[in-house]
């Protein structure tokens, strides 16, 4: 997003020049910035800050011509009431701490903050999650730094186990509460678990078809809207936890041994052996 400023000379005590957006401009800031219907406060403050909110610099009445930035009613409360900024501070802060100051006046501690962080269910979705528990502080620092430089606290450690799926927590605990540098370090080491733990799983084409990984999970008890939508390798790794009993196939793609048993003869001969389906 390309943004033009024009010079306005504005008299102070020691004359300087401030530069202020033209209305287009602040337009475009709206619709690169507003919070999106049913993002979370701390996922929106990562994006605006991933898209370098903190080098837009709005003057108050700049701010005030946005309009609702917000989708979160205690968040667009706070941005109603929101004043110049107090003696000392710079004059045109940046959006990103303007919007940090608002979601620190809605949510007043670290904790409140947290609590909005979602489960998850992927490493990838876990980095997400991690960078969010790293806005919450970042948030507490007045919008001064951004999520990734901020250290990785008790209650990060907990939070982040806390919306973990259970499946992970043997792999993460090790390292996660290992951790003692900055959410942008244990972000990097995630991914590295992340690579390692794909590699586990067997490679290769999936023999597998997703219909019957999808059947198998829902007889199962798995609820349908853990189901819809992933992606099939996800759908088979979390099928390769059930009970071989629950699988209709094998991970190769052969029948399932205790569905395809023939009923007679009763005792088939010794070299018999389970046809292969291809």
């Amino acid at each position: 997003m390309s943004l033009c400023r024009e010079a306005v000379a504005v008299p102070t005590m020691q004359p300087e020049v401030v530069r202020t957006y033209k209305t287009s401009e602040l337009q475009e800031i709206v619709k690169s910035f507003r919070q999106k219907p049913g993002e979370g406060v701390l996922s929106w403050l990562v994006r605006v800050w991933d898209n370098a909110g903190n080098t837009v610099l709005l003057l108050y009445y700049e701010l005030r011509q946005l309009g609702v930035m917000a989708q979160d009613a205690q968040v667009r409360a706070e941005m109603s009431t929101l004043g110049p900024p107090a003696e000392g501070q710079p004059e045109s802060p940046s959006l990103y701490r303007w919007l940090a100051e608002a979601v620190g006046a809605a949510y007043p501690s670290v904790g409140e903050l947290e609590a909005l962080v979602s489960p998850w269910k992927t490493i990838s979705e876990g980095i997400q999650a991690l960078q969010q528990l790293g806005m919450a502080w970042a948030v507490s620092t007045g919008g001064t730094e951004g999520p990734d430089d901020m250290l990785v606290s008790k209650s990060t450690k907990a939070a982040f186990i806390r919306t973990a799926p259970d499946e992970l927590k043997p792999s993460l605990l090790a390292v996660v509460m290992a951790a003692d540098g900055r959410v942008g370090d244990l972000a990097a080491t995630l991914m590295q678990l992340g690579t390692a733990l794909a590699g586990a799983w067997p490679k290769g084409e999936i023999r597998v078809p997703r219909r019957v990984l999808w059947s198998d999970l829902l007889q199962a008890g798995v609820p349908r809207e853990d189901i819809d939508g992933q992606p099939t390798v996800d759908l088979y790794k979390r099928w390769m936890q059930l009970p071989a009993a629950k699988r209709s196939m094998g991970p190769e793609g052969e029948k399932s041994v205790e569905q395809s048993k023939p009923a007679e003869p009763s005792a088939p001969p010794a070299d018999w052996q389970l046809p292969r389906s291809y």
